[in-house]
């Protein structure tokens, strides 16, 4: 008997921690292209979670059936028989969850190698799933797999009457429970942003500030074009620039695009004759969007974070963006520069809800404690007692650096709402949440860029300090969070031809333009 009990220990523990492997692997060549989601959709994302979790366990518990049919000399004392069954996923889930500690959550930081190298059987799974994007998954496809195994050979004796019956036998079962009920625990905090963000857009539906509130066709608005829906001017722009190579570089962010591709049109009339004597029709409408070749490069709309970058390494010579981040004015005064801000509008920063939320007005400190996370429920700002889901936005990007200065005045903020994930062959990918529309969320940006939501009625602008955020409150400065709209140049750059746009830009036809556009001209 005791040799037969080594025998079975070295068959339990090679059936789980080879065996199980090579079939999960097996299983992830055959299915894993089934898991392959898009970056940012949070409820494809939590399909694939389920789909990992509950596919590895139906693999390995068929590997439980099998072994607990097959092998008919069982031990008879509890400790012998069911202790084999324990070591993997104990011996797993101790490393997942120290692992999980020391690299604070990333699962792309070094030592999780180690994990990888705790069982080389599993190096092809765990490669496949970090070359597809997943290695969140690595730790759950393994630990699923060993407790399908075990709970489908504890099952299947009791549905046979033949387990042991004893108080250690019961024990040791009561054991496997709580390292299961462990497992779950530890899948709901390492997953717990996907978890909640799928079941949000699941319930509610996909409601995106990226996708859906900010991310219009900007090709539509190509200057240039038939019918781009650019505000024009009534007469001929005083400025003319006929020369190519004289028309200052433009670029800014998607909401200010309108604006600055209206001044471009009025006044760059070399360019836009040689659009129309150059494009076939077989260009696409935004070659002034993302143009990679001169003189389409001369107008561009690369986001905030982008166009401070090409205007730093003098790619662009005017951007069209919020103010600056502490971390971009430091960089540009290391090589010895500056920016120069020039106010040529202004419009409303905005916090919005769920049209259902019956919070309808916040005070400026209310605003401050919710992103500062000593406000966490809606009940204590008189809403129902539901947690507050406070999303923010990418760091640099104009909403994110306006509400860090504007709003919270350089007071530290929560932890925003992100998921560590590695994508490809490395690469840690930090993104914070994107806004969805939940009953119990909060979100902020620019009135111009969100007004496309308010007239669908999926968002509601909350007032701040009793005031609503519209064109007559941001008009008077008497709505809290009034905020410039800056054309952003370089203090370095004495191209005289610059100067003569700004000139222009804050005349009185460049602000006619800014006011027809939907903002508030600053003159």
């Amino acid at each position: 008997m005791k040799q037969s009990s080594k025998l079975y220990t070295f068959n339990m523990l090679l059936l789980q921690m080879l065996v199980v492997p090579i079939a999960l692997t097996a299983g992830i060549i055959l299915i894993g292209p089934l898991l392959h989601v898009t970056y940012g959709d949070y409820s494809s994302e939590f399909k694939s979670l389920l789909a990992a979790v509950f596919g590895s366990f139906i693999i390995g518990g068929l590997l439980g059936l099998a072994a607990s049919r097959l092998y008919k000399n069982k031990p008879e004392t509890a400790a012998k028989r069911y202790i084999p069954l324990l070591i993997p996923t104990a011996y797993a889930l101790i490393f997942a969850v120290v692992l999980y500690s020391v690299s604070q959550g990333n699962f792309g930081a070094s030592v999780w190698g180690y994990y990888v190298l705790k069982n080389p059987a599993f190096i092809v799974a765990d490669f496949l799933l970090a070359f597809s994007g997943f290695t969140h998954l690595i730790p759950m496809v393994e630990l699923s797999g060993y407790a399908g195994f075990t709970a489908i050979f504890l099952l299947l004796e009791r549905l046979q009457g033949k387990g042991i019956k004893s108080a250690s036998a019961f024990q040791l079962r009561l054991s496997f429970a709580a390292l299961t009920a462990l497992l779950l625990v530890y899948m709901g905090i390492t997953n717990k942003e996907m978890i909640n963000s799928g079941l949000i857009e699941l319930r509610y539906g996909k409601s995106t500030v990226s996708a859906e509130l900010t991310e219009y066709d900007l090709a539509s608005n190509s200057p240039f074009t038939e019918d781009n829906g650019l505000v024009k001017l009534e007469g001929e722009a005083s400025l003319q620039f006929t020369e190519l190579d004289q028309m200052p570089r433009l670029d800014g962010a998607t909401a200010a695009y309108p604006v600055y591709a209206a001044f471009a049109e009025a006044v760059y009339k070399g360019l836009g004759d040689y659009y129309r004597s150059n494009n076939t029709g077989a260009q696409p409408r935004g070659v002034f969007v993302d143009g990679k070749e001169y003189p389409y490069t001369i107008i561009r709309c690369t986001k905030t974070q982008q166009a401070y970058e090409n205007l730093m390494y003098g790619e662009v010579d005017v951007i069209f963006v919020a103010e600056p981040s502490a971390s971009q004015v430091e960089r540009i005064r290391g090589r010895n520069d500056d920016f120069v801000l020039t106010p040529i509008g202004s419009e409303a920063f905005v916090f919005f809800t769920n049209t259902e939320n019956p919070v309808d007005n916040l005070t400026v400190e209310q605003v401050r404690d919710i992103y500062a996370g000593r406000t966490t429920n809606w009940k204590q700002v008189g809403g129902p007692n539901k947690r507050i889901i406070p999303y923010q936005r990418p760091e640099n990007s104009g909403s994110q650096t306006v509400m860090q200065n504007k709003v919270m005045e350089q007071r530290p903020m929560v932890d925003p709402s992100v998921r560590t994930r590695v994508g490809g062959m490395g690469g840690v990918i930090r993104q914070v949440a994107e806004y969805q529309n939940a009953k119990n969320a909060i979100g902020y940006s620019f009135m111009y860029y969100s007004s496309s939501m308010t007239k669908e009625n999926r968002i509601k602008y909350v007032g701040i300090d009793g005031i609503k955020p519209t064109k007559e409150t941001v008009r008077d400065r008497s709505y809290p969070f009034t905020v410039p709209l800056y054309a952003v140049t370089l203090k370095s750059n004495a191209n005289p031809q610059v100067g003569k746009l700004l000139e222009w830009v804050v005349s009185e036809q460049g602000q006619s333009l800014v006011e027809k556009t939907g903002y508030v001209p600053v003159r």
